[in-house]
């Protein structure tokens, strides 16, 4: 049974005007620290079976976490030859008399190429001790403390260069090998790392966030047998059909800017209306002669997909797209304090994520976000606007010339599962396009699994969900399933979570 709170009217829906923004903010970020060194961790014995080590300095200080890192073989299906380590990070439930873990719950992050580090976070292990579990948080092979997958070379901007100096590298390193360091190969680590830590063979819930909900699928593909339950959060389908998620971006920008104007306050900050304004402002050439452009180098499309892509800043979407259009002295102030908080956003975001890996985003791209025929129909699939059609372009071309182009095993790209799924996502997801919620909830089709939609939530899902007494329903229907796993889920908070909505002065 696909219990979904509402359908999205895609009645009026179509693209008049193209709208530019941040394509590569298709997943989970653009950019990230300076590489950090990567300290190797003691231990004293190898190939360990159980979290009893120090967790690195570096990592956030929480207190009660223990780390392991495990020994693993590059290749799966040759478990004698090389050997890579993946790294693991677990918070087990306080010990006390009336304190009893109902079981493990472990997180994928997203990226490609995030490490797990943003989940390192006080107030979430207290959210997930709380519902009475232990967390655990793997590290994806290639990223972080796990084997990293590097490359001399600076990875931005992403061109001929690049895969020029970046290939051959990996080649020398991996040589056939190097399409395990995707999914694949990372569910055959996820299952390894479970089964040594859980010899009571308690219950286990899998978790995957953008991404991670990729490689939960994959997971389950492989190892269904492993875990107890799967919870998809701003999914990702398993044939993605990255080279037009462009479009469905632009699709959703429109979703929410039409919220606007069904606003009085909000419709009456514009002549005509949000959308319009936003797309001819884009479009207009006109915009380049503002005083504005001449410190800031940003242009409208990052600034305003930004916004749309931030829980914190999109309330501000509204006026700042008026500011653009006006761009008179008094609104050149507020630009820049829009900016300088778009910055900082930034700069944290970073912060967080020191251990992401870019390569492994490039990597995976090429290698399973792509889809396998995309240069026999690519003119037809790209999107009509120049910009965007150069960017997706770049990824097409140089996908043919990445050492590989398929992972090592062949899955189909559907999950049929006996599994209890529950699926949540976002209708005003800039990241994970909306066709991707609704290809994984047509798959599911029993009454233990569940799909449900926040028509205004957007990528991670709790951060859009707060309810008016400030708990979160997100966690409350997360929680409700692990508890259950069945056909009973309590959605009840569902009606009661806070609309959207916008600054208007």
């Amino acid at each position: 049974m696909v219990a979904t709170l509402a359908k999205i009217n895609k009645a009026d829906l179509t693209i008049n005007k193209p709208l530019l923004f941040i394509f590569l903010s298709f997943l989970i970020l653009t950019g990230c620290d300076e590489e950090r060194a990567l300290a190797p961790i003691a231990f004293n014995k190898a190939n360990t079976l159980q979290l009893q080590y120090k967790c690195p300095d570096v990592l956030p200080n929480i207190g009660g976490d223990l780390c392991g890192l495990y020994s693993v073989p590059l290749n799966w299906l040759s478990p004698k030859a090389d050997k890579i380590n993946v790294f693991l990070r677990a918070f087990p439930l306080p010990k006390t008399d009336k304190n009893e873990s109902n079981g493990q719950l472990w997180l994928l992050d997203g990226g490609p190429g995030a490490s797990g580090a943003t989940f390192s976070d006080p107030k979430f292990v207290d959210l997930v001790h709380g519902m009475g579990w232990d967390l655990f948080i793997p590290t994806h092979r290639g990223v972080g403390f796990s084997n990293h997958l590097n490359c001399n070379i600076n990875y931005q901007p992403l061109d001929e260069m690049f895969v020029q100096i970046c290939a051959p590298e990996l080649i020398n390193a991996y040589s056939d090998n190097l399409d395990w360091f995707g999914a694949v190969g990372a569910a055959h680590d996820l299952d390894y790392l479970i089964r040594a830590n859980n010899p009571n063979k308690v219950p286990v819930v899998v978790m995957g966030t953008s991404y991670g909900t990729f490689l939960t699928q994959r997971f389950i593909q492989l190892f269904e047998g492993t875990i107890d339950a799967a919870v998809l959060m701003s999914g990702i389908s398993l044939e993605p059909k990255f080279e037009i998620t462009a479009n469905e971006q632009e699709k959703t920008l429109k979703r929410m800017l039409l919220k606007c104007d069904e606003m009085p306050k909000c419709a009456a900050l514009f002549e005509t209306s949000a959308y319009q304004t936003a797309t001819d402002l884009i479009v207009n050439d006109a915009w380049q002669m503002c005083e504005f452009t001449k410190t800031n180098p940003q242009s409208v499309s990052f600034i305003i997909g930004s916004l749309a892509s931030n829980s914190a800043l999109r309330k501000d979407l509204p006026l700042t797209i008026k500011r653009l259009n006006n761009c008179d002295k008094q609104d050149i102030v507020k630009l820049q304090k829009t900016l300088t908080l778009i910055q900082k956003n930034q700069q944290r975001q970073n912060k967080q994520l020191f251990q992401f890996n870019p390569l492994m985003l490039h990597h995976q791209i090429f290698t399973e976000l792509l889809s396998k025929h995309t240069s026999k129909r690519k003119q037809a699939l790209l999107p009509q606007n120049p910009l965007l059609m150069s960017i997706v372009e770049t990824y097409i071309n140089l996908q043919h010339a990445w050492p590989t182009q398929a992972p090592p095993i062949s899955l189909p790209n559907t999950l049929k599962t006996k599994l209890p799924i529950l699926v949540m996502h976002g209708g005003l997801d800039m990241q994970a396009p909306l066709q991707w919620f609704e290809e994984i909830e047509q798959q599911l089709t029993r009454a233990n699994q569940h799909a449900i939609l926040f028509p205004d939530a957007g990528h991670g899902t709790p951060n859009y969900t707060k309810l008016a007494n400030e708990e979160n329903c997100s966690w409350k229907i997360v929680e409700s399933f692990m508890e259950n796993r069945n056909e009973q889920l309590n959605t009840e908070c569902l009606h009661d979570v806070k609309p959207i909505t916008f600054a208007v002065e």
